[in-house]
């Protein structure tokens, strides 16, 4: 089965040196009052012109050989206005903008700015003029909204937009789904040979798309809680897949603030990476046949484009709970050689889905992100260990 690639582009001074996380979501905003129309704030109007519907879920070609599950938007303009589209839970809209339309428009307008002037996206593919239709990884099940934003041919709000309220329902389990539910023993070989497993519980957390996992290394928050985190079912494949995700920032004892992090390991020469970065770092599949039920883990694939024009092609070897520095230029990052190294593998034990403790349950809202497999990365750094003694075990 072809493994998910990711394609990450590295700049070679931030290889081997500290380099700051690129701010993609930069949400500091000034007052509402957009640059143009004379200094004037920019008024919001409904555009009756344009008639936004969601057009439901399909599977489409991910680029890679695979197929992937997309909810699809499309937009009929019977005018010239330019616009962008862009979807947000409800919940979301009230959490980070307090429920402002104004501030999320123009928060979405400066991020599509930014990431067209660092060379993430082209204008021409992502402003939209007449009909259009948009593509998002499949959307969570909710309230969402789905809007299109007015902007002139310099990418400045216009005030101008649509707005489509629906809602994605959760679907009815698949036995494929119900299949990685339980209790399993998960592990493989450390850097040094020995052998390193962990129990993790499996439990539903969005039928047909994603699960609770705890007792990943054992990890625990400085309360002492079990931290739980969400794998996804990729239902096209019936693959579980390991994203990098973002838990929440703590103060240690060092008196520095350090974001916790699942992030994905690479090996460049004598040197060990680290990806903090939304990206896919490895995939379980379930193996058939033999006399109980066992599944393997491996990395998914990367390749790191430096910037003199040559590609390095590996895989995640590793993935592991680590203190990322909030501070730009801290230099301490948390290696732990004693997580098992891909592959990995999964032997189920029962059907409960319960640890000894009870787990505090951290889910950062992701932002629904267009369909598009080619995604460039920049967050690659070096890794070293973590000094202080703070190692999540």
């Amino acid at each position: 089965m072809k493994t998910r690639l990711a394609a990450i582009l590295a700049l070679a001074s931030c290889i081997f040196a500290s380099c700051g996380p690129d701010d993609y979501y930069n949400y500091d905003r000034p007052d509402w009052n957009h640059g143009g129309n004379n200094g004037k704030p920019i008024v919001l109007e409904k555009n009756n012109n344009w008639k936004i519907t969601y057009a439901g879920r399909f599977t489409e070609p991910d680029g890679q050989g695979g197929a992937k599950e997309v909810d699809r938007i499309e937009v009929k303009s019977t005018d010239k206005e330019f616009y962008f589209v862009d979807v947000i839970t409800e919940s979301a809209l009230q959490d980070n903008y307090n429920g402002s339309e104004a501030d999320y428009f123009k928060a979405t307008i400066d991020n599509l700015n930014k990431q067209i002037a660092d060379g993430n996206w082209k204008a021409s593919e992502m402003v939209s003029q007449g009909n259009s239709t948009v593509d998002y990884d499949r959307l969570r099940a909710g309230s969402w909204r789905a809007y299109a934003i007015g902007i002139d041919a310099n990418r400045k709000i216009t005030g101008s937009y649509a707005r489509l309220d629906f809602t994605v329902k959760e679907e009815v389990p698949t036995d494929e789904f119900n299949r990685w539910i339980g209790t399993w023993r998960i592990g493989g070989k450390d850097l040094r040979g020995d052998g390193v497993s962990y129990t993790i519980y499996i439990s539903s957390s969005e039928s047909n798309y994603a699960y609770w996992l705890r007792g990943w290394e054992g990890a625990k928050d400085p309360d002492g809680n079990d931290y739980e985190f969400e794998v996804e079912f990729d239902r096209v494949t019936g693959q579980i897949v390991f994203n990098s995700l973002y838990f929440e920032t703590v103060r240690l004892d060092d008196n520095n603030d350090y974001e916790v992090c699942l992030n994905g390991n690479i090996k460049y020469n004598d040197e060990y990476l680290y990806i903090n970065e939304d990206i896919c770092i490895a995939e379980g599949t379930l193996v058939e046949g033999g006399e109980g039920r066992t599944a393997r883990v491996t990395g998914c694939g990367v390749n790191v484009n430096f910037d003199n024009g040559t590609t390095f092609e590996t895989a995640f070897t590793s993935m592991q709970m680590m203190y990322v520095p909030v501070d730009a230029n801290g230099k301490t990052y948390n290696f732990n050689s004693d997580v098992p190294q891909f592959p990995l593998d999964m032997e189920w034990i029962s059907a409960s889905t319960k640890s000894a403790g009870a787990p505090a349950s951290r889910s950062v809202e992701r932002k629904a992100r267009r369909h598009n497999p080619d995604r460039i990365i920049r967050n690659v750094k070096k890794n070293g260990y973590l000094c202080g003694g703070f190692d999540i075990e």
